[in-house]
């Protein structure tokens, strides 16, 4: 298996060190890892206040909660209650937040194409 790291996107948030399997799929090393994913959870409920959402209001995904159908496949889960924090590097769920919570997500794979056609 192939590690690769980038340090910072334009915008300041680290990318992911990725995991390539036999076939060639990359995912995030937290997503295949339940220890390492475990451990950046733990750093966002101690941290960060990661947890279930705090009022009554409905609103949307944050916008650094990556449920692309790549993200989906690594994170294997297909229910949508998942997605990846591309910020704090772990699996979420959709009805949770954290102090770092931005607006404008999810991410979702017409935004990820959107994105890397802008490259």
């Amino acid at each position: 298996m192939t590690t690769i790291m980038i340090s910072v996107l334009p915008d300041g948030m680290p990318v992911d060190k990725m995991e390539s399997d036999d076939d060639g799929k990359s995912c995030p090393l937290p997503t295949q890892d339940e220890e390492l994913n475990q451990e950046n959870k733990d750093i966002a409920i101690a941290e960060y206040n990661y947890g279930p959402a705090t009022t009554d209001e409905e609103c949307g995904n944050c916008g650094m909660y990556n449920q692309t159908e790549d993200m989906l496949a690594c994170i294997g889960d297909d229910s949508g209650d998942l997605g990846y924090c591309q910020l704090l590097k772990f699996s979420c769920m959709s009805e949770s937040t954290c102090s770092e919570w931005v607006e404008g997500g999810p991410i979702t794979s017409d935004l990820q194409e959107e994105y890397r056609d802008n490259l």
